[in-house]
Parts: structure tokens; C-alpha cells; sequence
């Protein structure tokens, strides 16, 4: 007799294997605080000495034009600065199929004009056209490079994935797998030199939880997946901010069933 077992369950055994041989990446504190209020879509996550509990929630930067594309979904733009007066944008652009591109397109003047765009990932293979959650896209403060987590439905699998540039957006590399999963789902990513942290809604948990995916090696693998929500209600539009070995994650915390909405905090120290 012969089993059969999917390319999924085999990540997933070898991800449960990996993790049980290595320690805990992040010592978190034994609050996670809460404010009133809600993570928006658009906003990013600072971490501010001068804040009540250290961090910020911030609007996301917009630039004063936005590169044009045909059969772009522009509810999915969205921008970042990198060094100096470089910035980039990122969104989908709809196929006929219904499938989309992941595209990027950089800025060497603070976002008055643009470069080429080109395309980050080309695997989706669904038929949601734009209706998707809004790809995160944030720029490296140490080295210039630029990192985009998102979701899609690739041949191989619907989840969140993660790709990134170190050729100031003429090349991305291999979209690496962050989990798998059908449910859409937002993300969001912040790194520090070697250090990239991907905070992001689990499309597999019964109640909406977020996790974290963490890599000491720029992305190219992530050595560790943990949970980044505490147990209590439900979590949801995951935010993250990294200094050093300081790791912040926010998210919208409900009641659950979605009610009462308030902004939770969770602060922790990297250990490796």
C-alpha cells in the first residue's frame, strides 16, 4: 500500500522538524499592552522613545506621483523611501485572466519621477483580479535593500511570500514561501541589515492570529516561524518595527467575532 503525501504537509513537517531544533528567537515581554484605536491598512509601525508605549502608528509615505500602468489595481500601490532620494512603489497589475503581477518600479528623486517597472513575481495563478490584500512593501535603513511580502495564489500553493532586491529593484529574487494557506491574508515586514522579521496573518488558524517569520540571513530563508499574537480574542492587520535586537509587533485586537476593535502592542528582545 502506498501513501500519498502533498508538497504541503511535507513544508510543513519540515518547518515543525526545524523549529524543534532551535531555541526560541525572541524573549517577549509579559504584557502585551493595548490603545484605543485600530491598525489602518495604510499605516506603518515606528518604533518613537518619545511615544507612550514606544511606538507609533504612522500614515504610510505617498509619493507626489505614482508611476501609470495599464490594469493596475491601484488600490494595491503602495510606497516606500530607501536611501537618500531613492523610493519605490509596489501593486498589482491584472492579467486577463484574472491573475495578476507583483511590479515594482523604483524612484531616484523622492517619487516625482520613475524607472521601468518591472515585475517581482510573476506566479499567481488565481482569478481574484484586484481583490487582495495590499502588498507591504518597506526599504533596509542600513543597506538600501528592499523587501515586499504579499499574498497569491501561486501553481504550487495559495499563502504569503516574500521577495526582495539587492540590485536597487533591477532584479528580485526567488519568491520564498512564508506559509502556505487559502484564506487571503495581510502581512508585513521590517528588517535590520541581515535581520528581516514577517509578521502576518495565519491563513490556517481557526480565529484570526498572526505569526512571524524570522530570517538572520536577508530572506533568503527564514530559520523560524512562531506565533506573534497572544491567545486572548482575535488578531488581525499585523505591523512590525525592528531596532537592533527590538522587536515590535501591533495588530487590531477584537473581541471575538470581530467586535470591540482596539490597537494591541507587543514588544520582545531578539535572542539569537
Amino acid at each position: 500500500m502506498s501513501i500519498r503525501v502533498s508538497r504541503h504537509a511535507v513544508y510543513l513537517l519540515a518547518l515543525l522538524g526545524l523549529s524543534a531544533c532551535l531555541p526560541q528567537p525572541v524573549e517577549w515581554a509579559e504584557e502585551t499592552r493595548r490603545r484605543d484605536g485600530i491598525v489602518a491598512e495604510s499605516s506603518v509601525l515606528v518604533l518613537d522613545a518619545d511615544a507612550a508605549d514606544g511606538v507609533q502608528l504612522v500614515p504610510q509615505w505617498t509619493p507626489p506621483a505614482w508611476p501609470e500602468e495599464p490594469s493596475a489595481c491601484t488600490a494595491t500601490r503602495r510606497a516606500t523611501r530607501a536611501l537618500g532620494e531613492e523610493a519605490y512603489a509596489s501593486w498589482f497589475t491584472v492579467r486577463a485572466d484574472s491573475s495578476v503581477l507583483l511590479r515594482v518600479a523604483r524612484s531616484d528623486d523622492g517619487g516625482h519621477t520613475w524607472q521601468p517597472a518591472v515585475t517581482a513575481d510573476s506566479l499567481d495563478v488565481g482569478r481574484a483580479g484586484c481583490a487582495r490584500p495590499v502588498p507591504y512593501i518597506a526599504a533596509d535603513s542600513l543597506n538600501g535593500y528592499v523587501h515586499l511580502v504579499y499574498f497569491l495564489d501561486a501553481r504550487e500553493g495559495a499563502g504569503v511570500f516574500f521577495t526582495h532586491t539587492m540590485e536597487r529593484g533591477a532584479l528580485f529574487h526567488e519568491p520564498v514561501p512564508i506559509v502556505y494557506g487559502d484564506r487571503p491574508s495581510q502581512a508585513a515586514v521590517a528588517s535590520r541589515g541581515d535581520t528581516v522579521i514577517v509578521a502576518y496573518e495565519d491563513p490556517n488558524s481557526r480565529l484570526p492570529r498572526l505569526g512571524l517569520a524570522l530570517s538572520r540571513v536577508q530572506g533568503h530563508i527564514f530559520e523560524h516561524r512562531i506565533p506573534a499574537s497572544d491567545e486572548t480574542g482575535e488578531a488581525r492587520t499585523p505591523r512590525v518595527a525592528l531596532r537592533g535586537t527590538q522587536l515590535v509587533v501591533a495588530w487590531t485586537a477584537t473581541s471575538r467575532g470581530g467586535t470591540s476593535p482596539r490597537t494591541a502592542i507587543r514588544a520582545g528582545t531578539l535572542t539569537w
